[in-house]
């Protein structure tokens, strides 16, 4: 049941964050000539922008429910994830939700949707800040602390971190 519940809040928040959004701005300032880049053949790199982005949110998203782990926000997470994507950037499923947006704003020419992209990048920069990672610097501790001063939160690493104790930390968070 908690799998069913994420996968349909993970499908909401991307049909309101990725699609209807950026489609509503998208909407509202078609007519608005300055609002649009001139970047010609570069818009494709905003496709891949985009189809990272999806590969990364979808990853992390069954990595997570394979790990038995909360991917919803405000839950508290059961497993601490170090490795594949989490073993280079700290927060990978977020990650692809701005790439997604950064990609739309790429593959559009919009400066409208770019300042979006940028706004909800600093929006979620600041939740992690103030939220998750003080979540899972309280549930997981040192461990938290080791990873996350080795991995970094939005630039992913070029090659993964390798925890000294062990590839995964899991099992039952002791209550509190």
């Amino acid at each position: 049941m908690t799998a069913l519940k994420t996968v349909a809040v993970a499908l909401t928040l991307a049909a309101i964050f990725l699609i209807s959004l950026p489609w509503l701005i998208l909407s509202a300032t078609r007519d608005l000539g300055w609002l649009h880049m001139p970047i010609g053949g570069l818009r494709w790199l905003g496709v891949l922008a985009i189809g990272l982005g999806v590969y990364l949110y979808v990853w992390s998203l069954i990595s997570l429910l394979r790990r038995g782990t909360s991917a919803l926000p405000g839950q508290p997470p059961t497993t601490l994830a170090t490795s594949g994507w989490y073993g280079r950037v700290r927060h990978p499923l977020l990650l692809g939700v701005v790439l997604i947006l950064l990609g739309e704003a790429i593959a559009t020419a919009s400066l409208a949707l770019l300042a979006f992209a940028l706004a909800y990048w600093a929006w979620l920069h600041v939740f992690v800040r103030l939220k998750e990672e003080p979540d899972l610097q309280r549930v997981f501790g040192d461990q938290y602390h080791a990873y996350a001063a080795e991995v970094p939160r939005w630039i992913p690493r070029a090659r993964p971190w390798r925890d000294s104790q062990s590839a995964e930390r899991g099992g039952p968070v002791p209550p509190a």
